[in-house]
C-alpha cells in the first residue's frame, strides 16, 4: 500500500491543475518582454534632446578649431611676407646707395 500512496502522490505531482492548463493553452500572453514602450518613448527622447543640446556645442567648437587653423596659417604667411619686406627694403636700401654713388659729381 504505501508503494501505490507513492505512486498516486507521484502522479498528482506530474499532473497540472485547471489554472496551469488554462494558462498553458490560452492564447493570450500574460507575460511581457522586453522594455514597456514609455521606457523606450523616454530613451528616444532622451537621445533627441542630449542631440539637440550638444549638435551646436560640437558644431561651434569645430568651427572654431579650424577657424583657428586658419589664422595660424596666416599668420605664417604674414610672417614671411614681412621678412620678405625686410629685405627687400634693405635690398632697395643698397641699390640707393649706390646710385647715389655712382651718380655722385
Amino acid at each position: 500500500m504505501p508503494q501505490q500512496a507513492l505512486e498516486h502522490a507521484e502522479e498528482r505531482r506530474l499532473r497540472a491543475s485547471a489554472q496551469e492548463r488554462n494558462a498553458l493553452f490560452s492564447d493570450q500572453v500574460h507575460e511581457r518582454q522586453g522594455l514597456p514602450i514609455a521606457w523606450l518613448l523616454m530613451v528616444i527622447v532622451g537621445l533627441i534632446l542630449s542631440l539637440v543640446l550638444f549638435a551646436p556645442k560640437i558644431y561651434l567648437t569645430n568651427n572654431i578649431y579650424y577657424t583657428s587653423r586658419a589664422i595660424q596659417k596666416l599668420k605664417g604667411q604674414e610672417n614671411l611676407l614681412q621678412e620678405e619686406k625686410r629685405q627687400l627694403q634693405l635690398e632697395l636700401e643698397k641699390q640707393r646707395y649706390k646710385y647715389t654713388i655712382e651718380n655722385m659729381p
